[in-house]
């Protein structure tokens, strides 16, 4: 049985502001990186096999921090790189909900698309992780649209993943399942 254990990445400066970041490589800020501090100890006794990570930054550095109890290499893949917002990027995220209520974004990738290299990261870590349990590392809307695939409970636009939030997954059966997600890892997971 493979298992995943997905981490959103720590607090940002863009999340803070509500700015839409996307692709763009928004570091951790100070909040955030105490929230991965805070993930790092809630996840020490985790016996992880793996760690997979978004290249991005603000989800590496939240790797590394929670790698601190574990000293496993740290493998990137872009497929989890967060979805790709174009020219909206940097935009205030109450500007852009109001002018594409149904989240149809132009100039951004699709939740089609995001949804299909996705699928290609988890094929990818179902091949070279078979039975091991691996620690992921990315986006709100990459975990989601993750989630999204094995749980109908999951939705895009209304389904909240808190920073540094924990959600789980298995392969068993020949399928993906949810278990758990957007379990908080400090408190004061408020924040957006």
């Amino acid at each position: 049985m493979t298992r995943l254990c997905l981490v959103r990445h720590g607090l940002t400066e863009f999340n803070r502001l509500k700015k839409l970041q996307g692709a763009s490589d928004i570091p951790l800020n100070e909040e955030g990186e105490y929230q991965a501090e805070c993930a790092a100890d809630k996840l020490k006794d985790e016996q992880f096999d793996a760690i997979v990570s978004s290249p991005l930054g603000r989800a590496y550095r939240t790797a590394e921090i929670i790698n601190k109890y574990h000293d496993l290499p740290i493998e990137t893949m872009d497929e989890l790189k967060e979805q790709h917002f174009g020219e909206l990027e940097g935009h205030h995220i109450d500007d852009i909900m109001e002018k594409y209520p149904h989240g149809e974004l132009p100039g951004a990738e699709t939740f089609e698309a995001l949804a299909e290299r996705v699928q290609i990261a988890l094929d990818r870590i179902l091949e070279q992780h078979e039975g091991q349990y691996v620690l992921l590392t990315a986006h709100s809307r990459t975990i989601k649209s993750i989630l999204s695939l094995f749980s109908d409970e999951i939705d895009m636009l209304g389904t909240k993943l808190d920073n540094c939030s924990v959600s789980y997954i298995e392969y068993a059966e020949s399928k993906w399942h949810v278990h758990e997600y957007n379990i908080p890892t400090f408190m004061g997971n408020e924040q957006k």
